[in-house]
């Protein structure tokens, strides 16, 4: 997709065929690229994908951006990043609010996606569930969450963060005893 074509046709009257290999193009992608590396849910990488390419029509159509210097995908996904920062913003600022997201939720893969790295990523969440609580929300909140143990301990409600570092190595050693198995 040429960038000077699709500004052109996104200011003329064939607006809305760009606009669906924008999404053809870019959307699973975008997908992957937001759950994997910014640890955002489905959910919010579906929203905030709906959000970029509508700041890129918009910027196209009402002449903030004549010309592109960089590809579509390069200029989308740092749309992207922007909005995604700005989610994480509002995410600390109010964390109750966003409090269960689902990170297993395998729909954004490509369908011609590699089938052993998909097999993979449903073993892992079949073992987390079999896992189950506490352990699950530990490793969760550590590992996708980033949350420091003294945070978990709070949210949580443990004693202290030695506690939740113990549960976690445990947790730890059997999601590897079930993963095998």
């Amino acid at each position: 997709m040429k960038n000077h074509s699709l500004i052109e046709r996104i200011r003329s009257t064939d607006s809305e065929r760009a606009l669906e290999e924008i999404y053809k193009n870019y959307r699973n992608e975008f997908f992957q690229w937001a759950v994997n590396k910014h640890l955002c849910s489905l959910e919010e990488a579906k929203d905030i994908f709906q959000q970029t390419v509508v700041i890129f029509y918009e910027n196209i159509r009402y002449g903030r951006v004549t010309e592109l210097t960089s590809q579509i995908k390069t200029y989308l996904f740092s749309i992207g990043k922007n909005k995604i920062l700005e989610l994480i913003r509002q995410k600390a600022k109010n964390p109750a609010h966003y409090t269960r997201i689902d990170y297993f939720d395998t729909d954004y893969l490509y369908s011609d996606f590699d089938e052993d790295y998909e097999e993979e990523l449903k073993k892992v969440e079949r073992s987390l569930n079999m896992l189950g609580n506490p352990c699950s929300d530990i490793l969760k909140n550590y590992y996708y969450h980033k949350r420091s143990m003294k945070e978990i301990a709070e949210i949580l409600d443990y004693k202290n963060s030695d506690t939740v570092k113990n549960l976690k190595y445990k947790c730890l050693q059997r999601l590897r005893q079930i993963f095998k198995s």
